[in-house]
């Protein structure tokens, strides 16, 4: 098995589980794509392996363009995914991902794009099974997923879903620094697993 973890938020939980189960993960990057003049809104989700996803409902409501949302994703990809790479990966590429088992770590699961996202971009990749496993996820959003995943793994399915961070009595934001700090310390970790 791998571990990716969907968001830096997730690291501490790969961790955890990764110390448990003696696993290694890695982190699957992505960049939110928004509608144009609403940064709150978004529309689309693109991975650092290159594969979008598209909220359709949103995009054919506010008439937004392929071209807009391709040409926003290349620009993300340029600007974020390749830096987020350089920091946190020295660089490297996504740990291979072909022929593997794959379990994606995120800390809540509420609209469903970047787990969708990420499901395709394994997928593509040549992953052999691929699972999730979250605290709190959309009732809804759950029984979507089961339908596209070898396993859901959750302790709470949540009808009328709020946001993440509205379920946790206290969930620790971490930043850049201490995500950094946790991947350096850690012997799970794959990208820097050669250095210790």
């Amino acid at each position: 098995w791998l571990i990716l973890a969907l968001a830096s938020g997730a690291v501490p939980f790969a961790e955890a589980i990764c110390n448990k189960f003696d696993l290694e993960y890695d982190l699957l990057f992505m960049a939110a794509i928004f509608a144009p003049n609403n940064d709150e809104c978004q529309i689309a989700k693109v991975s650092e392996l290159n594969e979008i996803v598209i909220d359709q409902n949103l995009v054919d409501s506010f008439e937004i363009t392929l071209d807009y949302i391709y040409g926003d994703a290349e620009r993300k990809y340029q600007d974020k995914l390749l830096n987020n790479q350089s920091q946190y990966r020295k660089s490297l590429p996504l740990t291979s991902i072909k022929d593997r088992n794959i379990l994606l770590i995120d800390e809540g699961c509420e609209t469903g794009l970047r787990t969708v996202c990420a499901i395709k971009s394994v997928l593509a990749h040549g992953a052999r099974k691929v699972s999730l496993a979250t605290p709190i996820i959309a009732d809804d959003l759950f029984h979507q997923l089961e339908k596209m995943l070898d396993d859901v793994y959750t302790n709470y399915k949540i009808k009328d879903f709020i946001e993440v961070y509205y379920y946790y009595e206290s969930l620790e934001r971490f930043k850049k620094k201490e995500v950094k700090k946790i991947l350096e310390n850690s012997s799970n970790y794959v990208p820097f697993k050669g250095e210790k």
